[in-house]
Formats: C-alpha cells, sequence, structure tokens
C-alpha cells in the first residue's frame, strides 16, 4: 500500500564537484583589482584634496581679487576723469590769472602815465615827472615779460616812446607831453586788446 518513497540520488553537477584550476587564480585577481581599485580611490581623493581643492579655493580667491580690482580700476578712472576735469578748470584759472595780471600793469602805467603828464603840465605841486616815469618803465617791463607775440613788440614800441618822453623831460616839454600823450593812448588800445582777448 503504502510503499517506502525510494529516494533517487541527485548526480551533482559537474561544474560544482570538480574544482576549476582557476578559481584560486580569479579569487587572487578580483582581490588585487578591488585592492588596486581601493588604493587608486583614495589616491584620487587624496589628490583632490591635496590639490586641486586648495587650487579651487585659490581661484575663487583669485576670481574675488580680480572683481575688487576691476572695482578698484573703475574708481581710479573716475577719480582720474574728475582730476582732469580740475586740471582743465586749473589751466583755465592760471590763464584767467595771467590775463588779469596783465591789465593790472596796464592799467597802473596809464594811472603812472596820466601822473607824470599832470607833473609835466606843472599840475601836480611838487612832484616830479621822473619818479613816475620810472614807475610806468617798471609797469611796462613786467608787462613785456608775461607777454608774448605781437602784444610784446607793442609794448616794446611804448618802452622807446617812454624812453624818449624821459629824454625830452628837461630840454623839451612840449615834445615830453606829446610823447606821453601817444604812450597813454598805446596803453589804452593795448588795454582794450587785452580785454578783448
Amino acid at each position: 500500500m503504502n510503499e517506502p518513497a525510494t529516494s533517487i540520488p541527485s548526480s551533482p553537477s559537474p561544474s560544482s564537484s570538480v574544482p576549476s584550476p582557476f578559481a584560486p587564480w580569479l579569487r587572487r585577481a578580483l582581490r588585487w583589482t578591488t585592492g588596486l581599485l581601493v588604493v587608486f580611490t583614495l589616491g584620487l581623493g587624496a589628490t583632490w584634496l591635496a590639490q586641486v581643492r586648495p587650487l579651487q579655493v585659490r581661484v575663487a580667491a583669485l576670481e574675488q581679487e580680480q572683481t575688487a580690482l576691476t572695482t578698484q580700476a573703475a574708481d581710479l578712472q573716475l577719480q582720474v576723469q574728475a582730476m582732469e576735469a580740475v586740471r582743465a578748470e586749473n589751466v583755465r584759472l592760471k590763464v584767467d590769472q595771467a590775463r588779469l595780471e596783465q591789465q593790472r600793469l596796464v592799467l597802473q602805467a596809464m594811472i603812472a602815465t596820466a601822473q607824470a603828464q599832470l607833473a609835466l603840465a606843472g599840475g601836480s605841486a611838487g612832484e616830479a615827472p621822473g619818479p613816475l616815469l620810472d614807475q610806468v618803465e617798471e609797469h611796462l617791463a613786467a608787462l613785456e615779460a608775461a607777454l608774448a607775440g605781437s602784444l610784446q613788440q607793442d609794448v616794446r614800441d611804448l618802452r622807446d616812446r617812454l624812453a624818449l618822453a624821459g629824454g625830452e623831460v628837461e630840454s623839451d616839454p612840449f615834445a615830453a607831453r606829446r610823447d606821453l600823450e601817444i604812450l597813454a593812448n598805446g596803453l589804452r588800445m593795448l588795454e582794450e586788446q587785452l580785454s578783448g582777448a
């Protein structure tokens, strides 16, 4: 009735029962390969930490420094432009100052000439025309040094006229008065030229 179950012995598979001659070599190769991969990975990590990361930090710092320097250069450029404007204004003011100084010298020469004319005409009691003519000469010499070109030649001509008047004060007062009148007219024309320049 119930027959005992007979077990059929299973036949071992040929691959599991027979060890392969390459198995130990394969295991060793797998271990070495795994070890080499771990060492290579550790080497890459160490290289990254020792060289790449510091370089990245340095590059970031250099980029920040470059940005700061670019901003500073832009600020300096603005300052240079402002200084150029100030320099141009300074040049303009110096030109104006020189022109005012020239006009002052002409006016002082005109005043001294008028006083000399008055002294020569006898209208100024006790004042001799000689020292006044010396003042005119000082102002004209300073004016000649301050001017250039044709205006400088005009001042030389006025100085020549003054020298004529100075030489005639004692010998020919009438001619000296005439020369001082020509000098005064020349100074007036020179003052108009300087005012219109």
